[in-house]
């Protein structure tokens, strides 16, 4: 929790993908994805908080709504699919998540809404992919932000919008990931008191992040994302018991 933090705090994205990858190596998604909810929030909550006002309400409603319906897909495929079907899933997505970071990684980070190539699609219908995917993978991994990100820069939006808006669907997704999730039944006692012996690691590894943001070279700590990415994207695949 204290990495996985600390590597959001320090470059502006890592926390769910590095924390579920690592934690895929010692607990079952069952555990790992709920947990990752609950420590979500605080961080989530006080982004999308200071960032409020810029949100543009009009332009997400049908991402948010096609997230709705992806979520209970992805919270029944968790609790339903064999973990090493699950697992193996995950490694795909951990690796398609790497290659991403890395090239963004390598063409400066967030490509520039002029760059991005020309979708033939209308863009209705590639918010509702991107909404159905966002949901669907949180629900069932804790990992929804490569579709929302990918499309989110790629509108000619401004910096702040595009951060608050991004915020805005992970808030509101995060709430209904947690409340469907509870109605499966994957809360307990157990992973609560889990949760919050592992909060205080998380709060910290954000400060710490924070802290390190001007005096650690970000390029350093993308590589070192990309390469665990992929690293452990290729164990759950071949691997995918232990």
């Amino acid at each position: 929790m204290f990495l996985g933090s600390a590597i959001q705090g320090a470059t502006g994205f890592g926390f769910g993908l590095f924390a579920v990858a690592a934690m895929s190596l010692f607990e079952s998604l069952t555990v790992t994805t709920p947990l990752l909810a609950v420590l979500n929030v605080p961080v989530t909550i006080y982004v999308f908080w200071k960032l409020r006002h810029s949100v543009v309400w009009s332009r997400l409603a049908v991402i948010i709504a096609a997230t709705l319906v992806g979520i209970p897909i992805g919270v029944f495929v968790l609790v339903n699919w064999p973990q090493a079907l699950l697992m193996r899933v995950l490694g795909v997505v951990l690796i398609l998540a790497g290659l991403r970071s890395a090239v963004a990684t390598r063409n400066g980070n967030a490509p520039r809404a002029e760059a991005c190539p020309e979708s033939r699609w209308p863009d209705v219908v590639l918010q509702l992919l991107v909404g159905l995917s966002v949901g669907a993978l949180g629900g069932a991994f804790n990992t929804g932000g490569p579709p929302i990100i990918a499309y989110m820069y790629c509108r000619p939006w401004s910096k702040e919008e595009r951060t608050a808006g991004l915020q805005a669907v992970f808030v509101i997704n995060l709430a209904m990931r947690i409340v469907t999730m509870s109605c499966a039944g994957l809360y307990n006692v157990a992973l609560l008191k889990t949760a919050a012996i592992c909060l205080p690691g998380a709060v910290l590894g954000m400060f710490v992040g924070h802290a390190l943001f001007r005096r650690v070279p970000a390029r350093g700590l993308e590589l070192f994302v990309v390469v665990f990415l992929l690293a452990i994207g290729l164990k759950l695949i071949i691997f995918p018991g232990g």
